[in-house]
């Protein structure tokens, strides 16, 4: 796993115990103030935390490691400035330009 992945986890782990102490109301500052405030905040990072954990990749298993570079690669490969080998996409943007410049044929 990699370094976000493990970050991602343990964060929604502890969001998941904070919750589960904001509904048992064990965690309690007997400050009617302090207690409203944890309790925003709480459901507030609990929002945060989970949309990250849900919008980034995380890969548990080797397998989702490579396709994760595989997805990489395949976005990268549609810059228009990529440098490098043409691995998934079906047309080659330099390739192509070159081959025109070849046969003079860019610029009818």
């Amino acid at each position: 796993m990699n370094k976000g992945t493990k970050i991602r986890t343990i964060l929604v782990i502890a969001t998941c115990l904070n919750t589960a102490l904001l509904s048992t109301d064990f965690a309690q500052f007997h400050n009617q103030t302090l207690d409203l405030i944890y309790r925003i905040l709480s459901v507030a990072l609990n929002f945060v935390i989970v949309a990250c954990a849900t919008y980034f990749n995380n890969d548990y298993t080797e397998e989702a490691c490579i396709g994760t570079g595989i997805t990489r690669q395949l976005k990268a490969e549609k810059k228009e400035d990529y440098i490098g080998d043409y691995f998934f996409a079906t047309d080659d943007p330099q390739a192509e330009s070159e081959e025109l410049e070849e046969e003079g044929l860019e610029n009818e």
